[in-house]
């Protein structure tokens, strides 16, 4: 009844103060996630549709890389709902991929750091590990990021194959892999180098590149094909030898093979 409402909007004029005062640093995810909701559900609790989605769906970057169905499956959640989360989650994509050039309104990653934008985009908010196919078309330009796995690298062996057969599926003329290690250090292991490997061969057979693999650490990503670590900075990025960027491991990243020169090779 109206009562409960009340109670609702007293909370939501608590959290905007709170949100006015302090600043989103004071906000835990499921509460900025909470109060965006408020813009879209008016009347009803968004605390516990916040939890809900979370819970769902993983962490705020799987909250925001969820389609309208999907997001529609969660109790509380309407097509008005679910339009503002993608809406925002548009907003952020078109915001970040600003510095990218595009190719017929399709990003164009045709560079390692134009790549390692756009893994970091995808990846940057994950808590868990995942890892991300990327197909391009012949000009380089993206067709679509699909999710292909969640858990260590080294435990998920199903690559190959379906990289391969969504190659085939979106007529891909090149890949390109994203992944993060939850852990901050983008610089490959032995699995990751292993995998990598396994799934260049597999493409090869169906006559796929495999343009490069992107692994996101924090602030720091590292690029197959530049066989570098890459700090981003507007349009551009500093470029570090495995060596700047911690001597201990460099041993290790130089057993990880050129996957190509560059992109723009066909």
């Amino acid at each position: 009844g109206a009562g409960m409402a009340g109670i609702h909007d007293g909370h939501r004029e608590r959290l905007r103060q709170r949100f006015s005062e302090h600043g989103p640093d004071a906000f835990a995810d499921h509460e900025l996630l909470e109060l965006l909701l408020t813009y879209a559900i008016p009347r009803r609790d968004t605390n516990e549709t916040a939890h809900k989605l979370l819970q769902r769906f993983g962490s705020l970057a799987g909250v925001f890389a969820a389609d309208a169905a999907s997001l529609q499956t969660v109790d509380g959640v309407g097509p008005a709902a679910a339009q503002l989360l993608q809406l925002e989650a548009a907003i952020r994509r078109r915001i970040a991929l600003s510095g990218v050039p595009h190719r017929n309104g399709k990003p164009l990653l045709n560079a390692p750091h134009r790549a390692a934008r756009y893994a970091e985009l995808l990846l940057s908010q994950e808590t868990d590990e995942r890892m991300y196919a990327l197909c391009l078309n012949a000009q380089r330009a993206l067709l679509c990021a699909v999710a292909v796995g969640s858990g260590s690298v080294s435990e998920l062996t199903v690559y190959p194959r379906t990289i391969v057969e969504l190659a085939i599926l979106r007529h891909a003329h090149g890949i390109i892999l994203a992944h993060n290690h939850p852990s901050g250090d983008p610089l490959p292991s032995q699995p990751d180098i292993e995998t990598t490997e396994a799934i260049r061969a597999a493409l090869q057979s169906v006559h796929v590149g495999l343009l490069d693999h992107i692994i996101v650490g924090d602030g720091y990503l590292y690029s197959f094909s530049a066989q570098a670590v890459l700090r981003l900075a507007g349009d551009r990025a500093e470029v570090l030898s495995t060596e700047d960027y911690g001597l201990s491991r460099a041993q290790q990243v130089a057993a990880a093979r050129i996957v190509s020169e560059e992109y723009g090779r066909t």
